[in-house]
């Protein structure tokens, strides 16, 4: 079985600071896994760093990759303090040379068959105390969570590189991102997402048209996130041009990324949830429109050991009371189960 590494571990492997190793990690160059609350490295992803760096293609691939898949792009320009990235189009390495052979995808990563559960796709305030709720539980089992953003969460699931998916992506789009495999999709919140602007809202922005103002520049989020979908497909209906957007090619690979560049005057507006606003103070939000969390499990593991735990903590009412109680977020449909 792969050891897997604290931070310092690998500080001291790599002969490096422990605050190097959360560079690399920060940058997709070296790939980690959370179990809990705590950050580790597996012996077969440090490995994989090891072999990238002797080879010289360390951070120049374009591609991240977590435990359970690919995490996202990395591009030059991005900030490691913000995870902001500036380019356009032709900045992002899209070439064959950039994919591994499909084989290498759909090797089971070797955490499936420990004890525990993987989760993969997004995290928040709800999840890291379901998390903390399942260590505690008689029944629950470790949990490890990869993030990575929605897409590639239920991409991970369907390739079996991971147990379940934390998504916000309409039923719909779930269903067919993951073909052929029943799911159940447990609803964990609702909660509203909409524009970060600043505070007063001087360009008086309240509608997807108002992005097409010259004078207006947007920060988008990256490919595959709930956010970005979205937003893609609120621009089709409206027959409205990405071309006319100033900013649309720049991303930010969070919410908290998208809503710090608002902050720090490099965008007039972003779109992300309600509750990241609220961490700075200089900033208004413009709400649009409600996204549900769900977490997509396939239908067979519902009642075995640990997801049965899971599943009932998100149907208790003390976790109801008490993501309520810390995020605000919508706990009307909590706990349901959706069959598809």
């Amino acid at each position: 079985m792969n050891k897997l590494y604290t931070a310092q571990e690998v500080a001291d492997r790599l002969k490096i600071k422990k605050t190097t190793v959360y560079e690399l990690i920060k940058r997709g160059e070296l790939e980690s896994s959370k179990i809990g609350k705590q950050l580790r490295v597996s012996e077969e992803q440090l490995s994989q760093y090891l072999n990238r760096s002797s080879s010289g293609n360390s951070g120049n691939s374009g591609f991240s990759r977590t435990a359970s898949g690919f995490s996202g792009i990395s591009v030059s320009g991005a900030s490691a303090n913000t995870g902001f990235v500036s380019g356009t189009e032709r900045n992002l390495p899209y070439t064959a040379a950039n994919f591994e052979p499909e084989s290498s995808l759909l090797k089971r990563d070797y955490l499936l068959h420990s004890s525990g559960i993987i989760l993969g796709g997004q995290t928040s305030a709800a999840l890291e105390l379901l998390l903390g709720r399942m260590s505690a539980h008689p029944e629950g089992l470790p949990v490890l969570q990869s993030h990575m953003n929605d897409y590639n969460g239920l991409y991970a699931l369907y390739f079996e590189k991971a147990h379940i998916a934390a998504t916000s992506l309409d039923i719909d789009d779930i269903r067919h991102l993951v073909p052929g495999i029943p799911l159940a999709l447990l609803s964990l919140y609702k909660y509203s997402t909409g524009f970060y602007v600043q505070a007063g809202n001087p360009e008086r922005i309240s509608s997807v048209e108002d992005l097409t103002n010259p004078k207006i520049v947007f920060i988008n989020r990256e490919k595959g996130s709930a956010r970005r979908v979205y937003l893609d497909r609120l621009l089709k209906e409206r027959l409205i041009s990405t071309e006319k957007i100033s900013g649309y090619r720049n991303e930010a690979v969070s919410d908290m990324s998208a809503a710090s560049a608002v902050f720090e005057h490099r965008a007039n507006v972003a779109f992300g949830e309600e509750m990241i606003a609220r961490y700075f103070p200089g900033l208004d939000f413009v709400p649009v429109t409600t996204m549900h969390m769900y977490l997509a499990i396939p239908a067979e593991s519902v009642k075995k050991p640990g997801f049965s735990a899971l599943v009932e903590i998100v149907q208790s009412e003390d976790f109801k009371t008490e993501i309520q109680h810390l995020t605000g977020y919508d706990t009307a449909d909590t706990g349901e189960l959706i069959y598809i």
